[in-house]
């Protein structure tokens, strides 16, 4: 909207706005001071009206009287021609006398300054969120390469909507890159980061049963399906399906040894996953520096 994108503007401007509100602060004053003392208006209510007038009398200067329509202070000819009935009509603020429009002049002008001052407020607490909530995506997108927006949302605890619409900003900006593996929507950050095979390294990582069978055969070279099934508590066929997963995709390789298929990390994927492999799962040999 473009109201907001103006208090967007004003609000990296404190300068400009305390000076436009000490201007209208100052215009203000000098206007109620005009309006009270200088410039003339109707004459003064004497408070408190002198005793012995009925009840909502009201004294002006120079001895005008005005007193409720009563049977008690009135004569029958004057009663007969009372009006009581009510006003007459409604008058609007730009009838009343300018002496009157004056006076409330100040509190408008007030009320407009704190309005302005208030959607400041909302603005750059608002952006401080936003620029917040982007930073933390940003973050758990750098820490956690291969994650998919849901994860990302969990992560940071914001809701799948405000997740992607944080991703959105950060591919507008060419911060991440998002990529199709499998049946899922990979964010990574910027393209020149991780090559091709290191992303799809980075996608198996994502997922906890890969991760545990790639942890063990790096911890175990030459581990075979039926020691993967004991070691991580698996169905023998839920190994075998991941592996050939593992083995279509080149991380892994194997070799037979009588009727036992033996596991190993492919020479070309051993440093990849080191580097992208969370601590708790790093073979003890093969630790970061």
């Amino acid at each position: 909207m473009p109201f907001l994108k103006y208090l967007d503007y004003m609000a990296g401007k404190r300068g400009i706005v305390l000076a436009a509100a000490g201007i209208l602060l100052v215009a203000a004053l000098v206007l109620a001071y005009y309006s009270l003392f200088v410039w003339p208006h109707d004459a003064r209510v004497v408070d408190p009206a002198p005793s012995g007038l009925p009840p909502g009398s009201i004294v002006y200067e120079g001895g005008y009287v005005v007193m409720p329509a009563s049977e008690a202070n009135l004569t029958p000819e004057q009663m007969a021609q009372a009006d009581t009935g009510g006003a007459d009509r409604a008058v609007s603020f730009w009838e009343l006398p300018l002496w009157i429009q004056l006076y409330a002049l100040p509190g408008l002008i007030v009320g407009v300054i704190a309005a302005a001052a208030a959607g400041v407020f909302v603005v750059r607490r608002s952006r401080k969120i936003d620029n917040a909530n982007k930073l933390g995506a940003y973050t758990y997108i750098t820490d956690n390469p291969g994650c998919t927006a849901p994860e990302v949302a969990r992560g940071r605890g914001l809701n799948i909507g405000t997740a992607r619409y944080h991703i959105q900003r950060l591919q507008n900006e060419g911060r991440i890159v998002l990529q199709k593996i499998g049946k899922y929507t990979r964010i990574f950050v910027n393209s020149h980061t991780y090559n091709d095979r290191e992303k799809l390294i980075a996608s198996h990582l994502r997922s906890d049963s890969s991760r545990k069978i790639l942890g063990a055969i790096m911890d175990t070279p030459g581990i075979s399906n039926q020691k993967l099934s004991d070691m991580l508590g698996m169905e023998k066929s839920l190994v075998f399906r991941y592996m050939q997963k593992l083995l279509d995709d080149g991380i892994v390789t194997c070799e037979w040894e009588g009727k036992n298929k033996l596991y190993y990390i492919s020479q070309g994927a051993k440093e990849p996953l080191i580097r992208l492999m969370p601590r708790n799962y790093q073979c003890p040999g093969l630790m970061k520096e």
